[in-house]
């Protein structure tokens, strides 16, 4: 807290208002420069104005000077002349004003203009040297305040760390409509792409691998406590996160028990602990089941080829109300090395994740992930883990999939009956009708034109395979799958789909986006 007078202002009160007042400074001088700016432009062309109007009247005035010559004529006969009267004589010219050799021009006319330019030239100079002189106290005034309310504020923080409040965060929190997007979304600006993006092109094949050197800070009493304790058909494999020595381990459950088959370097949190709140950098500890998969074209280069969805938070972090959403094991945008932090993500290199992809294959549904400090001794991490409980929880994980997977097999093998029925009133049943876009189309530009290809074709063959759901949440869900579509007039196309499913006002699972990408991607 900072005092000023008999007001006490909190710190980051009167640090706002400290740089409005600077930025309220700042704004006033620069208007003051527009204003001399201005002024000074105005005065120069007045000068220009009357140099030229004092050009034009000497021009002028040498015109009506000048007498014209008069025409020679031939001599006459000698005539008396008539007497005049004698006139008065012209009074005599001033001589007109000296000029300066060469130049023509008239040094005594200009001389108020050069006068009254040098003034305004001065004052210009004076001008420009005060508002530099400004700015510069100002960045300096700036530079001292922000220091002096660092410390104060640095100090503050330390007296309030162990009095801060357990913010009271309601256990039934709602996870957004979309698709889960990773941790740390709104910092990194880009997260899962569109439904509706362009799919990305797929990058050349990378070379044969080679051997990599298992990473150099590996806990090998944690892992063997593991591999000693945990029982046989639990699961057939299973993932050790160890934060403090920055290790993966995937473990599988061989005929002779639990064995590593691969090690992974990885990266975790920008901030050392256990994650409690949405946006606070850590990486949670426990035990979680991977519940979801993405593809390439559905990530942006921060993320890598691949990605694993968690389900985080979990029963027991609900019950602790710890709040977040998104965490992922995922690629990394830095090629084959793992990133330096996360925003509490788990990351790996791109070869490595794409090597955990080979490794899980089709049954990484239901994998469980298991997530610890690393710092204390192996057997309290050990003894964290509730091993019958995690099989339990992993069976009904599974159970829950495998229900939701033959749900919407079902779902789209009816819509594949209709599309080759070239039924379009039953073909339009399976639409979110009052939102489904594809690309710039609206639905009903879409059923026109869907329409119109049923009438012009007289047969309409798909043949759908690996229909695979690969995320699902309480109001989405994603279902890709290898399609291959024919016609009458054999328009053969052959490529891989993504569906996107949302569930309309009353409850049922509809069509929201269609999005085709490469086939190549299924393969991964």
């Amino acid at each position: 807290m900072w005092y000023v007078g008999y007001a006490r202002i909190p710190y980051t009160v009167w640090r706002r208002r400290g740089f409005a007042a600077c930025l309220f400074l700042e704004s006033g001088i620069m208007r003051l420069w527009d204003s001399i700016n201005r002024y000074f432009a105005f005065k120069l062309k007045e000068v220009e104005f009357h140099v030229h109007t004092w050009r034009r009247t000497r021009e002028i005035s040498r015109a009506y000077d000048a007498k014209p010559a008069k025409p020679s004529k031939a001599p006459l006969a000698v005539k008396p002349k008539p007497v005049k009267p004698v006139r008065p004589p012209k009074p005599v010219r001033p001589p007109k004003p000296r000029k300066a050799a060469g130049s023509g021009l008239n040094v005594a006319a200009a001389r108020p203009y050069a006068v009254k330019g040098a003034k305004v030239l001065g004052i210009a100079v004076l001008a420009v040297a005060l508002i530099f002189g400004a700015v510069f106290a100002f960045q300096r005034i700036s530079v001292s305040v922000a220091a002096r309310a660092d410390s104060a504020k640095a100090a503050a923080d330390d007296n309030a760390v162990a009095a801060a409040p357990v913010q009271n965060i309601p256990e039934d929190a709602v996870l957004p409509e979309a698709a889960v997007l990773p941790e740390g979304f709104a910092e990194n600006a880009a997260a899962a792409m569109p439904a509706d993006t362009t799919p990305m092109e797929l990058p050349p094949p990378q070379p044969e691998r080679q051997a990599v050197p298992p990473p150099q800070r590996s806990d090998k009493a944690l892992v063997d406590l593991f591999l000693k304790t945990m029982p046989q058909r639990m699961s057939d494999w299973l993932v050790l996160v160890d934060k403090y020595a920055k290790v993966m381990y995937v473990f599988k459950d061989g005929q002779s028990g639990w064995e590593v088959a691969k090690a992974y370097s990885v990266a975790t949190g920008e901030r050392d602990g256990r994650k409690t709140v949405e946006g606070d950098k850590m990486t949670p500890e426990g035990v979680y089941f991977m519940i979801g998969r993405k593809h390439r074209s559905e990530l942006t280069n921060i993320y890598g080829p691949a990605a694993f969805i968690l389900d985080y938070p979990n029963e027991d972090d609900r019950r602790e109300r710890r709040t977040g959403h998104g965490i992922w094991v995922h690629g990394s945008e830095r090629g084959n090395i793992p990133p330096l932090f996360t925003q509490g993500c788990v990351a790996v290199a791109n070869q490595d994740i794409l090597d955990i992809v080979a490794t899980l294959k089709s049954g990484w549904p239901g994998v469980p992930v298991v997530i610890v400090s690393g710092e204390e001794d192996a057997k309290k991490h050990v003894a964290s883990v509730d091993f019958q409980k995690l099989k339990t929880r992993r069976t009904a994980v599974v159970a829950e999939h495998n229900a939701r997977q033959s749900e919407f097999e079902n779902i789209v093998t009816g819509w594949k009956s209709a599309w080759e029925a070239r039924d379009i009133d039953t073909y339009s049943t399976f639409y979110f009708t009052s939102g489904f876009m594809d690309g710039p189309m609206n639905w009903q530009a879409f059923r026109d034109r869907k329409k119109g290809l049923f009438a012009s074709y007289s047969a309409i063959y798909v043949d759908l395979n690996d229909i695979t759901l690969t995320e699902y949440t309480d109001n989405m869900a994603t279902v890709k799958f290898h399609q291959v579509y024919n016609t009458n007039r054999n328009n053969r196309m052959e490529n891989a789909k993504r569906l996107i499913f949302r569930r309309d006002d009353q409850g049922q699972w509809k069509i929201y986006r269609e999005i085709p990408f490469p086939k190549e991607e299924l393969l991964l």
